[in-house]
């Protein structure tokens, strides 16, 4: 009986592991759909996503749900054109949940940096 359950504890373990990078991925593809047309940033700094080629990277570093809103801590690796400087951000991510679905209501900009 305890190897059974120790088998099955393996097993859900394992289908466990390999499910999460799978979502991430889901997950990083739909904010990168979302942040088209939106704009991060203010005077110091600023960012207006154009079209999904200038986000090079995108990495979930947290994630906070609550029942009508949900917030994503991100990563970015930007570049505005093929020659144009390329920038790494962190920025945050904050949905609200509407009757139809999930809508971006603010991406607030924690950081950008040029890159060497």
């Amino acid at each position: 009986m305890r190897r059974i359950l120790l088998l099955t504890m393996i097993v859900m373990t394992g289908a466990l592991a390999v499910a999460t990078p799978a979502n991430d991925a889901v997950e990083a593809n739909r904010l990168k759909s979302d942040l088209i047309g939106q704009t991060m940033g203010g005077r110091e700094g600023c960012w207006r996503f154009r079209s999904p080629d200038q986000i090079k990277a995108l990495a979930i570093k947290d994630k906070t749900e609550e029942a009508q809103k949900r917030t994503y801590t991100i990563a970015l690796q930007l570049q505005a054109s093929e020659r144009g400087a390329k920038y790494t951000a962190d920025a945050r991510v904050t949905y609200a949940k509407t009757r139809e679905a999930w809508k971006i209501q603010s991406v607030g900009l924690l950081s950008l940096k040029k890159m060497p």
